[in-house]
C-alpha cells in the first residue's frame, strides 16, 4: 500500500507497508476463485441453468491443468504489480525492496488459499454432498483424507503453492538492484 510522500530533508520518499494494495490481492482472490470453479463449477452453473453448457466444456478433466494455469497466473499479477512498483521507488528507498518483496510474497499466499480452499469447498460440496450417491462409492472418493475429495486432487492443489518458492527467488527491479548494488560506491 502506497502512503503519503514523507519529506526527509531535501529527498521525498514514497513509504511503503507490509500491507499489500487491494487491486494485487482482488486479481489474486478473483482469479484463485474463477480457477476453483473448475470443478465446482457444475454446481454453479447448475443452479444458474446453464449445466448443459458446463458440462460440454468437460473442464472437470483439466484440474491439474486449470489450477496450475491459474497458480502461474497468481504469481504473475503479484510479480508484475510489485515490479512496477519496486521500478518506480526512489533510489533512496531501494532498502525497502525487501520488504515490497515480502508483501508480493503475502499477496500471492493469500490468492493461492483463496484459491485452495474454493476448490476442496467446491470439490467436497460436488462429490462428498450433492453427489454423494454417486461419488462415495469409490474409494479415491470415499477413503480419501477429506472425503469426496480425492488425495490427488489435494496433491495438485498442494502443488500450486510451489510459485511462491519461484516468486521468492524472482528479482524485483533490475533498476532497483542496480542501484543497491552500485549506490555505495
Amino acid at each position: 500500500m502506497t502512503q503519503a510522500t514523507e519529506q526527509k530533508g531535501d529527498v521525498g520518499r514514497v513509504g511503503t507497508s507490509a500491507i499489500p494494495d487491494m487491486r494485487p490481492i482482488g486479481g489474486s482472490l478473483l482469479v484463485g476463485l474463477v480457477a476453483a470453479l473448475c470443478c465446482g463449477g457444475s454446481l454453479v452453473f447448475g443452479a444458474i441453468g446453464l449445466g448443459a453448457f458446463y458440462s460440454a466444456l468437460q473442464l472437470g478433466r483439466h484440474i491439474p491443468e486449470a489450477l496450475a494455469t491459474a497458480a502461474v497466473l497468481i504469481g504473475l499479477l503479484n510479480w508484475f504489480y510489485y515490479w512496477r512498483k519496486a521500478a518506480r521507488m526512489d533510489s533512496a528507498d531501494t532498502h525497502r525492496t525487501g520488504e515490497l518483496h515480502r508483501t508480493m510474497l503475502l499477496s500471492s499466499f493469500v490468492g493461492l488459499v483463496m484459491m485452495a480452499l474454493s476448490f476442496v469447498f467446491l470439490e467436497w460440496l460436488n462429490h462428498g454432498v450433492v453427489n454423494a450417491s454417486h461419488f462415495m462409492t469409490r474409494p479415491e472418493y470415499a477413503g480419501a483424507i477429506i472425503p469426496g475429495v480425492p488425495n490427488v486432487h489435494l496433491g495438485y492443489v498442494a502443488m500450486t503453492f510451489l510459485v511462491l518458492a519461484v516468486l521468492y527467488f524472482l528479482p524485483l527491479s533490475p533498476k532497483v538492484r542496480w542501484a543497491s548494488k552500485h549506490g555505495s560506491e
